[in-house]
């Protein structure tokens, strides 16, 4: 930590670092920095909770390693079980950044001791309990009587169990902020969600309900109405009646009857999430009872312990430290003190020796005026010591420190009571800011009254509309007086807004449980390219996309002008607000002194002569560097050069937006030109609050728009999916070869064209296949009769069609669809391998093979019906009296050149022979020759 001091003020120490324009031996020092090591005790807790977060998001990462690593089943069980077990015993979740959904300050119930010892705790628990319900839910276990019995006291047992849960909500006494209130709700959510999905499950039954029930959309409205009505019938003494909880039971008892899976969980988030959002509200609400009580109690004449005990700690320190010299200084032993950490309303103040006031701030507006202060510096009991003196002011006991310092000056620190009565005083909303969430309740005190008739010293407390209403009577200096407390309950209109959000974010909540289970006991890998691939082809998600920009855009272009005018009109008012101060301020700017000036006007002032700061209302925002000590250059510009005698401009000051209204008070060059400043914080409690309103209605239109999106593009999609499903089933009859079936009436008029078109290619269809019958038909009869045996095969050898010449060859018969390998005579094998290597070749023209099976002498002709893999025809032929008769023919054909052969040398004998007979019958001398 370091130390900063103003020039010179800083202790002679060889530690004190001097900082200087140039050197600091020739020029002068323009602050002094001190380091200041922490305290051992400090430094062991910074150590060991670094540590700690360390292991924290080591052991948060082995976990989800393990988890992903481990395979599914019982080691995901195991490893999600040793994961819940450690956010919620050992140091896992408050080493992380979620301290304040792990802490007890703002939710505690003793019932199961660590597990419900926070809200993040509870939730872990509901979480669990949820993981394992919806597991026996998928499990779908046989329903049997003493499962029902168990579900109906399940669902007895939760509303009390919900209430009393609802019971340890604490809120804290600066306002409740969005992250708590939703971990409240959700941590209830959990825990009504696992008993209501359990006692579903146990009755669930093994069969999986296909239609809806009428009871599950009843439950939903009749839980929807209970709650407005717990709206209404909620008091401040006793929140409801005793029979209202038996109101729910119908509503719970409706969503677990057996439904089909995704409008269960509707049903069970709808009705658990509802009476958790009630819940929540009326414990919060009575948590912010229990606040205003003990702050209406503080007020009056009982005593405050602790700040005795704090003041004494505070007196204690400034007498052993460096003393305070200024008002800056003042603010920087104030934060540093218990007092700021304990938010106590406090006023310092620095005095001389004899009693004149040397420095002071005020942070709270507090009934200790100057003079009381000096009386008590000037008192002849300062010389003992430093004490601590209790004095009876309105609201109630004040205390106030007067401590000597070691420089001669003494000190004054004065507190009032704890209360939200005490209101900040500007200087301190300007050094610390608003609020930032709305304030629990709002506290108030009546005129002086001489009688108090008819009121006891507790708050009474009574319903009036929207808000709580609480009484009380104190006896203060001056009469007794009325204490007003109001506890705003929120309109009806923006309960059902966020009690809409609440039930989508349970929603969401139960569907990521139910998938997370899945993913524990199923294997589950990421298929991201192929759901992105699908969604992108899908026509129903790009209808979706488009109707959800239709929605959401125009929401978005709605909130943004809306959120504008919010800060323009705040603007405005500031503005307004700024023009008035400053020419109130304007005609005593030169003539009175900025803080008395500022304390008239109830504002901060600053004055500028020549660009320079001359004087502040309060001095310590100048003293602490949150007032710019030059005019900025565009301001000065404006004014000096460009002859404007106002401005207003956006500034930030203390890290915190402001609007500061320049005006000039004391014309002249630019060197001496006087000009006034009022600053106004930017940073208002109930522009927040309507920007806030706004926004949960502009996520709730949203959700709307999304889910209008969705269900009109199933509608817009369901609309085209008919007359295309009957496209399909008209397509699927044409191409079985049955009759058409008719178009449903009602399809959309673009689809006319098709669907007539579509008729019209049915009658061609059919006109066709007809011609086609006809053809197969003369082809049958001729295959029937021709002596060739003819068999179409497939790329597989299935027969796809054969003539009865084919089956006589084969011996057995031939229906479409059988093998011919399984059902031909093994002694075909050879044939049917040729088959296969002319489909396999893929050849074009026409094989012929022969074989001799069984015998006999096959001549096989094989044809391609088309290119691969459209199969073949095998044509078979029986050439085994074929080539008898050939043999026989060939063995005449030799007989006859045999007997050519023979016939060729007798001819010319026989004409010799001849030639003699011719001879000896014409000779006489022929028997002698």
């Amino acid at each position: 930590m370091l130390r900063l001091y103003a020039a010179g003020r800083a202790p002679r120490d060889t530690d004190v670092f001097d900082f200087c324009p140039l050197k600091c031996t020739s020029s002068p020092t323009l602050f002094s920095v001190l380091p200041v090591p922490p305290p051992q005790g400090d430094a062991k807790l910074a150590a060991m909770s670094t540590i700690a977060r360390r292991a924290g998001v080591a052991l948060a990462a082995t976990l989800l390693f393990l988890l992903v690593a481990a395979p599914a089943g019982r080691w995901r069980w195991a490893v999600m079980l040793a994961a819940a077990w450690a956010l919620a015993r050992a140091p896992l979740g408050p080493s992380l950044p979620l301290a304040t959904l792990f802490s007890p300050a703002t939710f505690y119930r003793p019932l199961l001791r660590d597990f419900s010892a926070s809200a993040g705790s509870l939730t872990v628990l509901g979480v669990v309990v949820l993981l394992g319900a919806a597991a026996l839910w998928r499990r779908a276990p046989r329903r049997r009587w003493w499962s029902v019995a168990a579900a109906l006291s399940l669902l007895l047992v939760a509303p009390y169990v919900v209430r009393y849960f609802g019971r340890g909500i604490q809120p804290p006494a600066g306002g409740v902020s969005l992250g708590l209130w939703l971990s409240w709700e959700v941590s209830l959510a959990a825990a009504s969600m696992a008993l209501v999905l359990l006692a579903a499950a146990l009755v669930r039954g093994p069969v999986a309900s296909a239609r809806v029930p009428w009871t599950l959309p009843v439950a939903c409205v009749w839980a929807a109405l209970i709650a407005v009505g717990g709206l209404l019938l909620w008091r401040p003494s006793g929140a409801w009646p005793e029979w209202y909880t038996f109101m729910w039971l119908p509503a719970l008892v409706g969503v677990i009857v057996p439904a089909p899976r995704r409008w269960a969980l509707v049903g069970i988030a709808t009705v658990a999430g509802t009476a958790a959002g009630l819940v929540t509200w009326g414990a919060a609400v009575e948590g912010r009872l229990q606040l205003a009580r003990r702050d209406a109690q503080s007020l009056g004449t009982e005593g405050d312990a602790v700040a005795v005990a704090l003041l004494e700690r505070v007196g204690q320190e400034a007498q052993r430290g460096s003393p305070p010299h200024s008002a800056g200084e003042l603010y920087a032993l104030w934060q540093r003190s218990p007092l700021a950490a304990r938010d106590y309303p406090t006023v310092l103040a620095l005095w001389s020796a004899v009693g004149n006031p040397i420095a002071e701030i005020r942070l709270a507006t507090l009934d200790l005026p100057t003079p009381v202060l000096a009386a008590l510096v000037r008192s002849p009991v300062t010389a003992r010591g430093a004490r601590v003196e209790r004095l009876e002011r309105v609201p109630g006991v004040h205390y106030v420190l007067v401590a000597p310092l070691p420089s001669g000056d003494m000190l004054t620190v004065g507190v009032g009571p704890r209360s939200r009565y005490m209101a900040p005083d500007r200087v301190a909303r300007f050094l610390r800011g608003e609020l930032g969430r709305a304030p629990p309740y709002s506290i108030s005190l009546g005129p002086a009254e001489p009688v108090m008739a008819g009121m006891g010293p507790d708050v009474s407390w009574t319903r009036d509309g929207w808000f709580a209403r609480g009484e009380r009577h104190v006896d203060l200096p001056g009469g007794a007086r009325h204490v007003h407390v109001m506890v705003e309950l929120g309109g009806l209109w923006g309960l059902l807004v966020r009690g809409a959000l609440l039930v989508a974010a349970d929603l969401l909540l139960l569907a990521a449980i139910g998938w997370f289970s899945r993913m524990l006991s199923e294997p589950w890998r990421l298929a991201l390219p192929q759901t992105l691939s699908a969604l992108r082809s899908s026509y129903r998600f790009r209808l979706t996309a488009t109707l959800s920009g239709f929605f959401v855009l125009p929401v978005l272009l709605f909130g943004a002008w809306s959120f504008a005018r919010l800060g323009d009109e705040a603007r405005r008012a500031g503005d307004l607000l700024i023009r008035q101060t400053l020419r109130d301020a304007a005609p005593m700017a030169t003539q009175v002194p900025a803080g008395e000036l500022g304390a008239r006007l109830d504002a901060d002032l600053w004055i500028y002569r020549g660009g320079r700061l001359i004087g502040a209302s309060a001095p310590v925002l100048a003293e602490l560097g949150l007032v710019d000590p030059l005019l900025a250059p565009r301001v000065f510009r404006r004014l000096a050069l460009e002859d404007e005698l106002e401005v207003t401009t956006d500034e930030r000051a203390a890290g915190r937006p402001v609007r500061v209204g320049y005006l000039v008070v004391a014309p002249g060059p630019p060197t001496t030109f006087g000009t006034l400043a009022v600053p106004q914080l930017l940073d208002d409690e109930r522009v927040r609050q309507q920007q806030e309103d706004l926004a949960y209605v502009l996520v709730l239109a949203i959700l709307v728009g999304v889910v209008a999106a969705v269900v009109l593009a199933g509608l817009a999609a369901g609309t085209l999916a008919r007359p295309v499903a009957a496209l399909r089933d008209a397509a699927v009859a044409v191409g079985r070869g049955v009759s058409v079936p008719a178009f449903p009436p009602g399809a959309p008029l673009e689809f006319t064209p098709v669907l007539s078109a579509f008729e019209r290619m049915a009658s061609d269809v059919r006109r066709s296949q007809g011609a086609l019958e006809d053809a197969r038909r003369r082809t049958a009869q001729v295959l029937a009769n021709v002596a060739t045996g003819v068999v179409a095969v497939d790329s597989d050898l299935r027969v796809t069609m054969a003539n009865p010449r084919a089956e006589e060859l084969l011996g057995t018969a031939l229906e479409p669809g059988d093998l011919l390998r399984r059902t031909a005579a093994p002694v075909w094998e050879p044939v049917w391998d040729a088959v296969a290597a002319f489909l396999a070749a893929g050849a074009a023209g026409i094989a012929e093979r022969e074989f001799e099976v069984a015998g006999r002498q096959i001549r096989v002709q094989l044809a391609a019906l088309g290119p691969s893999p459209d199969g073949c025809v095998v044509a078979l032929d029986d050439a085994t009296q074929l080539a008898r008769a050939a043999r026989v023919i060939a063995w005449g054909e030799m007989a006859r050149q045999v007997a050519h052969e023979i016939k060729n040398p007798l001819t010319p004998i026989r004409l010799g022979i001849q030639h003699l007979q011719r001879a000896r019958g014409g000779a006489a001398d022929f028997d002698r020759t």
